[in-house]
Parts: C-alpha cells; sequence; structure tokens
C-alpha cells in the first residue's frame, strides 16, 4: 500500500478498535454533513458506531499510520455488500425508527433501492465503503485519496468485483470525481422529505447532495 514517505497505511484490526472508535468521535461523525449536523448534533448512537467497526472483522478497512509519532490519522471502513442490501437498510431503519439513524439508513436503503447496483454491473461481490475520515492535523496531504484506493487494491485482492460509496460530503465526492469513480445516484437533501414534506437533513453547504458512486475492480 504506498502512500507519503511519513504515512503507512495498514489493514485494522480487531486490537485497534479502541483507537479507531476513538478517531471516528473526533473527526468523522462530528465532521460527516448528516450526524454532524442533525440533533443529537456530531454524536452517532451506539448502534451507527457499531454499524461502522463492525466491518473491521472483514479485514477490509484501512487505516493511515504517521511514521513519525505511530499515530493514527486516517481510516477508511469498509465491508461486503449483499445483493439485498435494500431490504436490509429498509428492515433496520425500521428497527431504529423516527431516530437521526433511522433516518440515515432510510435513506441509504432507498439509495440502493434505487441505484440497483448488483444489476447494473452484473455484480453480485460488492465492497461498501461505510465512511472514511482524516485528523484535521493531517488534511491536505491527499491521506483520503491513498486510503481509497489501498481499499480498491485490498478488495482486488480478496475478489470483490465493485467497490461502493455513497458521498455525504462535498469533499469526499470530490475525491472520488478526480480519482475516475462512475457517479450513480444523487439525492437531494431539500427532496428528500418526510410526511409533511419537511426534508430529513439539511447540512449547510457545500453539503447540498448525498453523491453515489461506483468502481469497477
Amino acid at each position: 500500500m504506498s502512500c507519503a514517505d511519513d504515512i503507512e497505511l495498514k489493514v485494522i484490526k480487531e486490537e485497534h478498535r479502541e483507537k479507531i472508535a476513538d478517531l471516528l468521535r473526533k473527526f468523522f461523525f462530528p465532521d460527516e454533513p448528516l450526524t454532524g449536523h442533525t440533533e443529537p448534533i456530531g454524536v452517532a448512537s451506539a448502534s451507527e458506531e457499531e454499524f461502522v467497526l463492525d466491518n473491521i472483522k472483514y479485514g477490509t478497512c484501512v487505516m493511515a499510520v504517521h511514521k513519525p509519532t505511530n499515530k493514527i490519522v486516517g481510516a477508511c471502513m469498509a465491508g461486503p455488500q449483499g445483493v439485498d442490501e435494500a431490504d436490509k437498510l429498509f428492515e433496520e431503519a425500521a428497527k431504529e425508527g423516527d431516530t437521526k439513524w433511522g433516518k440515515i439508513l432510510k435513506m441509504l436503503a432507498c439509495i440502493e433501492r434505487d441505484a440497483k447496483v448488483s444489476q447494473r454491473y452484473g455484480v453480485d461481490k460488492i465492497l461498501y465503503i461505510i465512511g472514511t475520515c482524516v485528523d484535521s492535523s493531517m488534511r491536505g496531504k491527499n491521506i483520503g485519496a491513498y486510503l481509497y484506493n489501498a481499499v480498491r487494491d485490498l478488495g482486488k485482492e480478496k475478489g470483490y468485483q465493485l467497490l461502493r460509496a455513497d458521498c455525504s460530503s462535498f469533499y469526499s465526492a470530490q475525491i472520488k470525481e478526480r480519482l475516475g469513480w462512475d457517479c450513480i445516484n444523487t439525492v437531494v437533501y431539500s427532496e428528500f422529505v418526510d410526511e409533511n414534506n419537511k426534508p430529513y437533513f439539511s447540512p449547510p453547504p457545500p453539503h447540498v447532495n448525498c453523491r453515489s458512486y461506483a468502481l469497477r475492480l
């Protein structure tokens, strides 16, 4: 896994779980447009944290380590996605109900239903990037792109046919565009509304939509 001279990319293991959880709490959940700007602001529920961290067991999550300090400064969390993912997400959303995490799951379920990724690409082994974050002191060094490419390479090694991601952030979508991923679906936040026509999410600009991307491996 190639990267900058002072950064090493490593597969995340269970022994790193607590440090990764701490990194996510500091630099992912507060900055991610949906969790970071919906009540309770910047705080993930235990269910949301587990949804992300549970993917460590698949050996498909990657972390960036700053070699001079041996500090974890970035992470890309990814795991397998089934061809029936939309149904599973709708079921989980129904269990969560009218909570922030329940609303996020419902949007993700709608995205999966509309994107029809398995049919579109004719694949059944899909690796899904759940979330990526970089320590704020290390941003601007292209670490996000290095992490995505490392997960891409890892996915190829493990026999996955497609890499997927839903970018709730304008900036993460920019990276996917730069790396040549296919944009396959867009959900405009102001148009994703409840029964009273009120948007579920209203993050500040430039985060106006959630764009879904795919990359054939």
